[in-house]
């Protein structure tokens, strides 16, 4: 398979995994007061939200009987609980709807409804499918690769650039020789060679496309809504504006530093100070960087982006330098870089761990979760690059230094093709890692403490492209309904030709308990008067069939509280 085919399949799967509507969701409404599906007796004066973190508020619909609702006053958001006063509503029966959309602590957006009767028990219709959300999904995940990538690519060639060759300019072959239309030799700068001030103009831009689509993600519209007022709005009120300042500070450093250098020496104060700011952008927001506790999230943030910029950012310089530089020249700036790249690999290394361990709080269920499968396909990208870093470093290297001129030269062209592979693999990665950026890290599901379990539960899981909603009513000791919606990625629904779900409590010491549901409609399964004989957590596995060959595996984590 050719390796152009190869990353187009990758590309399909990454876009695949991210379409469920969990996408950018990474606060998690933990419990609501009335609850979903709530049969009440009079109606409530407000509405109680309470998430795993604090959230703002983006816009707030109630509808009734009639049509819309006009809600009173604002929603008061007071640590992770959201009030939301509701107007007079008549004591007659009908059920009531309330559509949600909040900003998460790490700026990115949650949206949801709640639905409650007044006398009756409402009944939840079926959700249309969102392609144009889905499109504005798939068209931020892209926009913030591209912001990832020139970022840290234009911060890593400052780094270069002030580190390993600071006011290096080569002999290249120009247009302009002393006779009509003759050839000759100039002398350039590594910046331009190395086409970082290209880099530079495509980070600029990067960074409004990026907030913009983020904005249109915020409140829910297509990619066109980043034209609109109410994204930029709201988008410049999240931690994502901040960030965007900050990288804009720094690419204006990196370009003053190339603008001092190009000359000469006397830039590179400015190019580290440029990149120090423009990875810095990433420290302000996203789940990795606002994961408890941030004194230790957001500086392992700022670590790997660092360490990740010099190696990503060193890619472009040292091809140039390899093509254009004396030999000699170009084997000490390789040894140089590579001296560095080793201390500089291993703090990538460190700091990759330490967020890993903060983000994946259940190792064993990695390859169950969306972001478990997406961070493993990081894992195999980044590992192949360490591959071809040490047969740079330990082969090719130290034969470019003291080889014949055969060998180094066969060497230099071995050291450009891996170059040239890296950048490939690098731009996997990024893409892996704006995908990372988008999709709830296991951490993001906040156990809530069983005895606080509220009355009825539900929960979202997803495999193999299909999503399951679990319910459980009333996740109480003794009798429960356990009711299973089957979605497919496009959001029809999905009957699978067999489902069979296991519920275990292993710190009871319960062994699984294996039932068949019944089918209660399309992609709908219920399961009644299931008995569940102590309180805790039980474990829950759905085994559903797709054909003779392949079973989607969902897993969830119900609260069970006291009878």
């Amino acid at each position: 398979m050719s390796t152009a085919r190869l990353l187009r399949r990758l590309v399909c799967l990454v876009a695949l995994l991210l379409m469920p509507g969990s996408a950018f969701a990474h606060a998690v409404l933990l419990e609501s007061s009335p609850v979903d599906g709530a049969r009440l007796d009079r109606p409530p004066a407000e509405l109680r939200l309470r998430f795993n973190e604090p959230v703002t508020p983006v816009a707030l619909h109630a509808f009734g009987p009639a049509g819309a609702l006009a809600l009173p006053g604002p929603a008061q958001a007071s640590d992770s609980d959201l009030r939301v006063p509701l107007p007079p509503l008549p004591t007659t029966p009908g059920a009531y709807t309330l559509s949600y959309r909040v900003t998460s602590a790490d700026g990115h957006p949650v949206a949801g409804s709640l639905i409650f009767g007044v006398g009756v028990t409402p009944e939840r219709p079926e959700q249309a499918e969102e392609r144009g959300r889905n499109r504005t999904l798939l068209a931020a995940m892209a926009a913030r690769a591209l912001h990832y990538g020139s970022l840290l690519a234009a911060a890593g060639g400052g780094l270069f650039l002030a580190l390993v060759a600071p006011g290096a300019a080569y002999r290249i072959q120009t247009a302009r020789g002393s006779g009509a239309g003759g050839t000759g030799t100039s002398w350039a700068p590594l910046a331009r060679l190395a086409r970082q001030p290209m880099t530079l103009a495509i980070a600029l831009l990067a960074v409004p496309l990026n907030l913009g689509l983020t904005g249109a993600v915020l409140i829910g519209e297509t990619p066109l809504a980043l034209l609109t007022a109410d994204a930029w709005r709201v988008v410049l009120a999240s931690t994502g504006g901040l960030s965007a300042a900050i990288a804009l500070a720094g690419l204006a450093l990196l370009a003053l530093g190339q603008w001092r250098n190009r000359s000469g020496t006397g830039g590179g104060l400015f190019l580290m100070a440029g990149a120090l700011v423009a990875v810095g952008a990433l420290t302000t927001t996203g789940h990795a960087a606002t994961a408890p506790p941030t004194a230790l999230s957001a500086p392992l943030v700022g670590l790997h982006a660092l360490t990740a910029a010099f190696w990503l950012g060193a890619l472009a310089p040292l091809r140039a330098i390899l093509r254009h530089a004396p030999a000699l020249e170009a084997a000490r700036l390789v040894r140089r870089f590579s001296t560095l790249a080793v201390a500089a690999v291993a703090l990538l290394l460190l700091a990759g761990l330490g967020l890993s361990v903060v983000q994946i709080t259940a190792p064993d269920r990695v390859g169950s979760t969306v972001y478990g499968q997406i961070w493993l396909l990081k894992m195999a990208g980044v590992a192949a690059l360490l591959g071809l870093a040490t047969v740079n470093r330990w082969r090719l290297t130290p034969t470019l230094e003291r080889g014949g001129r055969a060998e180094r030269e066969r060497a230099n062209r071995l050291l450009r093709l891996s170059i040239t592979t890296e950048v490939a693999l690098m731009g996997l990665v990024v893409m892996l890692t704006a995908g990372l950026g988008t999709t709830p890290p296991p951490r993001t599901i906040a156990a809530k403490p069983v005895a606080d379990a509220p009355i009825g539960y539900s929960s979202v899981t997803a495999a193999k492209g299909r999503q399951a909603v679990i319910g459980l009513d009333p996740a109480r000791v003794g009798p429960n309904r356990l009711t299973i919606h089957l979605t497919q990625a496009d959001g029809g629904p999905f009957d699978p030709k067999e489902l069979v779900v296991e519920l275990s409590q292993p710190a009871a010491g319960i062994e699984p308990l294996t039932r068949r549901p019944t089918r209660t409609g399309p992609g709908a399964f219920a399961l009644d008067g299931l008995i569940l004989p102590v309180k805790g957590r039980w474990e829950l596995r759905i085994d559903a069939l797709i054909d003779d060959f392949d079973k989607a595996i969902f897993r969830a984590s119900l609260p069970v509280g006291g009878g």
